[in-house]
């Protein structure tokens, strides 16, 4: 059971309004359970137990989600001294975000997560066949893409984000799915496995440059490029980091490397570039 910010406020406005139950979700939205309310105490499936001052230790945590568990509370997030970085699972209105040391791997501020995927494969829909999401995260890009794709494989180098995707109920699919595999590796090595015109699509949403230099690089350009068919199509997020105060134009540095290796028709998109092969 997942509680955030959101649902102890109701839960906590349910009881000043002296009502005896309420109806709130413990896996981030996806369903709804009613939670009963007796002697001062909020009464969870399990006949797990919850007093006020949890609940308003939740609400101060607005950007945490938290497991209940033995009538306790544990934030979902980890650091990993083998990648000496921190990991945390944040709420929002729907999907939750993860967050890396910091950085959010989604765009949150303008819309939620399942918005921000759905603009992106968007834009190269529609999607067949098989693709290659190069970079999981929580896999809602391969979770949206394998509804109409045939096959989709999915990379993730890091250990750390998928014990966190594992607790998402909202990354069920990526490890229930029949039509997704995942390849627990760096997409910059296992590019190189994969056989001449394999992918009808490529979505590279990968972490920001200062993050991963390798996966803007002209070196693994060509290698999507190579994997791709011939009129298949790439969405590649960019993002704009240091465009403010450094002047830095990331994409368009991106689309001369793009070009350089051979892609086509480079155009702008919801916060990055689509490409022809």
């Amino acid at each position: 059971m997942i509680i955030t910010h959101y649902e102890a406020v109701k839960l906590l406005e349910a009881k000043k309004k002296g009502l005896k139950n309420a109806d709130v979700s413990l896996d981030l939205g996806v369903t709804a359970s009613r939670i009963q309310m007796q002697n001062n105490f909020f009464i969870f499936p399990d006949n797990q137990k919850l007093d006020e001052q949890q609940l308003r230790k939740i609400i101060k945590n607005d950007t945490s989600c938290f497991l209940i568990k033995d009538n306790s509370l544990v934030k979902i997030q980890l650091f990993s001294d083998k990648t000496n970085k921190f990991y945390k699972l944040v709420p929002t209105k729907n999907a939750p975000t993860i967050e890396i040391s910091g950085i959010r791997m989604h765009v949150t501020k303008e819309m939620t997560p399942i918005e921000d995927t759905k603009r992106k494969t968007e834009s190269i829909s529609p999607i067949r066949g098989i693709v290659l999401d190069t970079c999981m995260g929580l896999g809602y890009t391969a979770i949206a893409a394998s509804k109409t794709a045939d096959f989709v494989f999915t990379c993730e180098k890091d250990e750390n984000v998928i014990e966190i995707a594992k607790l998402n109920p909202w990354s069920k699919d990526l490890f229930n799915n029949k039509k997704i595999s995942i390849l627990k590796t760096s997409i910059f090595d296992e590019i190189n496995v994969f056989k001449n015109n394999m992918f009808d699509a490529v979505i590279h949403d990968p972490p920001r440059l200062s993050l991963a230099s390798e996966l803007y690089s002209l070196e693994f350009y060509k290698q999507v490029f190579r994997v791709l068919k011939k009129n298949a199509k790439l969405y590649h997020y960019v993002g704009a980091p240091g465009s403010k105060n450094r002047k830095i134009n990331l994409a368009g540095n991106v689309s001369k490397r793009l070009n350089a290796a051979g892609f086509r028709n480079i155009k702008n998109a919801h916060y990055g570039l689509t490409a022809y092969k």
